[in-house]
C-alpha cells in the first residue's frame, strides 16, 4: 500500500471517496472489487477519528425486536455474520449478559420468550462460518451464574439474567485498515494525510476534489466522474460550506482490569434530565478486552465545547451511573486507563423522532436528484456493525449513476483480514512493516494504530523515544521533525488520559 500522490494527481478515477474511517474504506473496498477506479483520501490517519471510537460490540438487533423492527434486526444479524466471516481473524463472539428483573418486560418469561424469537429470527447466523466464530442460543442463567461470570452482578430486585451471543472487534482500527488495503490490493489508489478542501464540479456534475497535502504541502485535483463524501461529523460542511450538523458527543471509558467474563448491560437510573439523547434509563455496557474493560456509552450535545473538558464531567458522570447500577464495582477515576470519544449524528429533523436523539438511519443523499451536481453523493453512518452493507447501497447508486457495467457486489464473501501484519511482532519489525506496506507516516499511526505500544495504561516517554528512533530512520526524518512527533504523541497520549507521564 502506497502513498503515491502524483499517480494520484494524474489519474481520472470513476469515483472518488472521501474519508478513510470505516464506511469511506468499506465503499471503497466494495468499488473497487466491482471492477471501478476508485480512490481514497482521508485527511488524518485511516480509522482514527469516530471509527476508532466504538465500544467494539457488533450487534445483532436484539434491541429491535422490542420495537417490532424486524427488518432492522435481521439487517443487523447479517451484517453481524458478514464481519464474522470475512474478519475471523478481528472479529470474534462476544456473549452478552443483562439481570432479569421482576415480571414484566425485564422478567424471565419475556427475555426466555425473546431469546427464543431472537434464535429462531437468526437460524442462519452460522452459515459458512469457521468453528471458533459461531454463535451459540441463547439461555436465562441462576443467580449465581451471574455472579460467577460477573463477581460486581447486581443482587437487588434480580432473579438471574439472560445470556446471548453478539460479536466483538478485536481492534476496530485494524479492521478500519483491513479494508483500505483491501481496496488497495484491488486497484485502489488511497492516501492518508491528504485534506479535501473542496469538492469541484463543471457544468452541473462534479470533477473531483481539491486535496492539501498535510504530509508534504502542496494543492493538486483529485479527478473523478462521482465523488462520495463519507466523512463522519464532517460530512455536511464538506458538501454544503458553512453548515455543520447537529451531533451528540460520545464517550466511552477503559477500565484497567477485567471486571467481567462478558459483556455486561445494566440499566441506568439517570432521566432524561441529564441523558437528553437517550432520553434516560439507557443500557450502559462493560465489554472485556483481554486485561481490561471497555464501559460506555455516555452522551451529551455537542456544543464545540473543550472535548477533554466534556470527557471529563462524562466520566464522572459514566462512573456515577455505574456505582448506582453496580454498587459493589466502586470504581473511580484512578481505575480509568483510557478516554475515548467521537461525535455522532442526531436525527435534527432527518428522520422520524426527537431532532435531539441519536439518529438511528445512515444519512445518504444523492445530491444529483436533490439538486446539487450530479454525480455527488454523500454518508454519514451511524453503526459501524452495518458499514458493509451501507456501502454495497451506496456503491449500487453510484454504479447505477454512471450506467456502469460492473459486476455484482461481493463483499459480503470476499475474506478482508489476510495479509494484516503480526501484532506480536517485535516494536521494530512491527514498525517498519507498517511504514512500508501500511503507510504509517506519522510516529501517532504507529503508536496508536499500528502496534500494541499504545495500549492502555500507555507508554512512557522512554518507549516513545524508542519508537520514535526507529520511524526517524526508517522515514528519514530530521532530529527536529523526530522529537516534534514524539511531543505530538505524548500530547495524544495524555489527552487519551493513557500515558504514565504527568498531564501537561
Amino acid at each position: 500500500m502506497e502513498r503515491d500522490l502524483t499517480s494520484l494527481a494524474d489519474t481520472a478515477y470513476d469515483v472518488v471517496v472521501v474519508g478513510g474511517g470505516i464506511h469511506g474504506a468499506c465503499i471503497a473496498w466494495d468499488a473497487a472489487l466491482r471492477g471501478l477506479r476508485v480512490a481514497l483520501v482521508e485527511r488524518d490517519d485511516f480509522g482514527a477519528a469516530t471509527s476508532a471510537n466504538s465500544l467494539r460490540i457488533v450487534h445483532g438487533g436484539l434491541r429491535y425486536l422490542a420495537r417490532g423492527d424486524l427488518t432492522r434486526m435481521r439487517e443487523s444479524i447479517r451484517e453481524r455474520s458478514t464481519l464474522l466471516r470475512i474478519a475471523p481473524t478481528l472479529v470474534e463472539p462476544l456473549p452478552v449478559l443483562v439481570p432479569t428483573t421482576g415480571a414484566g418486560t425485564r422478567g424471565r418469561a419475556a427475555l426466555r420468550a425473546a431469546l427464543a424469537l431472537n434464535d429462531l429470527l437468526s437460524l442462519d447466523r452460522n452459515r459458512e462460518l469457521q468453528p471458533g466464530r459461531r454463535l451459540p442460543p441463547g439461555r436465562l442463567i441462576s443467580t449465581a451464574e451471574c455472579h460467577r461470570l460477573f463477581p460486581a452482578f447486581p443482587s437487588a430486585d434480580t432473579s438471574g439474567g439472560a445470556l446471548w451471543y453478539d460479536a466483538r472487534l478485536l481492534r476496530p482500527e485494524r479492521l478500519t485498515l483491513a479494508f483500505v488495503r483491501a481496496a488497495a490490493r484491488r486497484g485502489a489508489a488511497v492516501a492518508n494525510y491528504c485534506r479535501v478542501d473542496r469538492v469541484v464540479s463543471e457544468a452541473g456534475r462534479v470533477r473531483g476534489v481539491m486535496v492539501t497535502d498535510l504530509e508534504g504541502g502542496g494543492a493538486f485535483e483529485v479527478r473523478g466522474r462521482s465523488v462520495v463524501v463519507a466523512a463522519g461529523p464532517w460530512t455536511r460542511e464538506l458538501v454544503a460550506p458553512g453548515h455543520v450538523g447537529a451531533h451528540a458527543f460520545a464517550l466511552n471509558l477503559e477500565i484497567g482490569r477485567r471486571l467481567a467474563e462478558t459483556a455486561v448491560g445494566v440499566r441506568a437510573a439517570t432521566g432524561p434530565a441529564d441523558d437528553p439523547i437517550i432520553g434516560g434509563h439507557r443500557f450502559i455496557f462493560l465489554v472485556p478486552q483481554g486485561g481490561t474493560t471497555l464501559l460506555g456509552t455516555w452522551y451529551a450535545p455537542a456544543t464545540g465545547a473543550s472535548p477533554r473538558a466534556t470527557a471529563q464531567r462524562g466520566e464522572a458522570a459514566l462512573l456515577a451511573e455505574l456505582g448506582a447500577a453496580c454498587p459493589a464495582l466502586q470504581l473511580t477515576s484512578a481505575d480509568v486507563v483510557r478516554r475515548q470519544w467521537g461525535l455522532l449524528p442526531l436525527k435534527d429533523g432527518r428522520e422520524p423522532g426527537r431532532r435531539d436523539a441519536l439518529a438511528e438511519r445512515p444519512g445518504v443523499t444523492d445530491h444529483g436528484v436533490a439538486g446539487g451536481a450530479r454525480g455527488m453523493f454523500s454518508l454519514e453512518g451511524v453503526k459501524y456493525t452495518t458499514a458493509r452493507g451501507v456501502a454495497e447501497h451506496v456503491v449500487d447508486r453510484v454504479v447505477a449513476e454512471l450506467g456502469l457495467a460492473a459486476s455484482a457486489c461481493r463483499t459480503a464473501r470476499v475474506r478482508v483480514d489476510e495479509g494484516l501484519g503480526d501484532l506480536g511482532a517485535p516494536l521494530e519489525t512491527r514498525a517498519r512493516e507498517a511504514v512500508r506496506s501500511e503507510m504509517a507516516v506519522r510516529l501517532s499511526d504507529i503508536v496508536l494504530r499500528r502496534t500494541t505500544l499504545g495500549d492502555p495504561p500507555g507508554p512512557g516517554r522512554e518507549q516513545v523515544v524508542g519508537a520514535g528512533r526507529i520511524v526517524a530512520g526508517e522515514l528519514g526524518w530530521t532530529a527536529s521533525r523526530e522529537e516534534t512527533e514524539i511531543e505530538e504523541v505524548m500530547r495524544q497520549l495524555r489527552g487519551l488520559g493513557s500515558t504514565m507521564e504527568p498531564a501537561a
